[in-house]
Parts: C-alpha cells; structure tokens; sequence
C-alpha cells in the first residue's frame, strides 16, 4: 500500500513539473518558471519585510510572481491595515492564490502582467526573479519605484539596484542569499 501511495505522489510530482514546464515554454520563456517559497529563504523574507512594515504604516506591498500566495498571506494576516497585491501569470496558480486568500480583505491576487502595471505606488516590493529579466525589472523598479521602497529579492541579483544587503542563507544543502535593495539616486 506505502509503495502505491508514493508511486500516486511521484506521478503527481512528475505531472506538475511537466504542466510548470509546458506554461513557461507557451509563454516562450517571457514569465518566470513557478518556484515555491518555503523554509529559512520564506522565513528570512517575511522577517525582513514585516520589519519594513512595522516602521511604514501606510506601505503598499507587491509581490512579483507571488505563486501560491505563500509570502504574502503571512503578512497580510500580521499587518491588516496595510494593502497587499500579488501578481500571477499562471492560470491555475492564480485561481489557487485566490482561493488560499479568499478570507483576507488587504490582499488583492490579479493575473495581469506586472510589467504593464504602474508600480509608483508600491513602497515594498517582494520578488523571485530569474536573471534572465534582471535588467528589465531591474529598470523598472529603479524607475517607477519611491526612493523609500524596498525591494526584497529571492536567490537572484538584481545590479542595476542599490545593494543595501545581502543575507546568506542555507536552502535545503544550498548556499543561498536574499538580497535587500533600494532605488538608485
């Protein structure tokens, strides 16, 4: 029975991989591959972006890619008055995120492309982003971001920001870094 039950898992394992593959292929590599926030890399993050919470009462938050929703129902849960949006390219992933925060009036999921959305608004943005966009988000958020933001990015650089920390961590057996950054002067 054991041997069943982690045959079904590994199928549904292999399935999922295979739909995540096939939506970045039809996107034709333009929306970044669904990776989950979990362990001391989603600890590291919620810490350090409910400590820039705490000291901005009125911050807007966005997550770039939010996925499932993971790091921004936590804060939207410990920070009621503040606003949350998260963005979702993925059809299936959106409407789960919509169901996860369907109780949390401060947390707004949209399928919409972020790089289409006006972000001046946004005074803490939240993102897993590969290097392969770095310059084009990297551009817009040094552009259309206040000079009180913060950008809070997972596991990749984005250089064209001001480094204002790095944190190394361990994932899993893999070192790791969430990097902390403000907009350029």
């Amino acid at each position: 029975m054991l041997f069943y039950f982690a045959l079904f898992i590994f199928i549904l394992a292999c399935l999922f991989n295979l739909w995540l593959i096939t939506c970045f292929i039809k996107s034709k590599g333009q929306n970044p591959p669904f990776i989950i926030s979990f362990g001391r890399p989603k600890e590291e993050m919620i810490r350090q972006a409910a400590s820039f919470l705490q000291q901005h009462p009125n911050a807007k938050t966005v997550d770039l890619g939010c996925g499932l929703a993971n790091l921004l129902l936590p804060l939207a849960k410990q920070f009621p008055n503040h606003q949350f949006v998260g963005y979702e390219w993925s059809f299936f992933l959106h409407k789960w995120a919509v169901f996860r925060t369907r109780n949390q009036p401060n947390l707004k999921i949209l399928r919409h492309d972020f790089f289409k959305t006006d972000l001046h608004d946004y005074q803490l943005v939240l993102c897993y982003y590969s290097s392969t966009f770095d310059p084009k988000l990297g551009t817009k958020l040094n552009t259309e971001l206040p000079q009180n933001s913060l950008v809070i990015s997972e596991f990749f650089k984005l250089p064209i920001l001001k480094l204002k920390q790095q944190i190394p961590l361990r994932y899993c057996f893999i070192k790791t870094k969430i990097y902390l950054y403000t907009p350029n002067d």
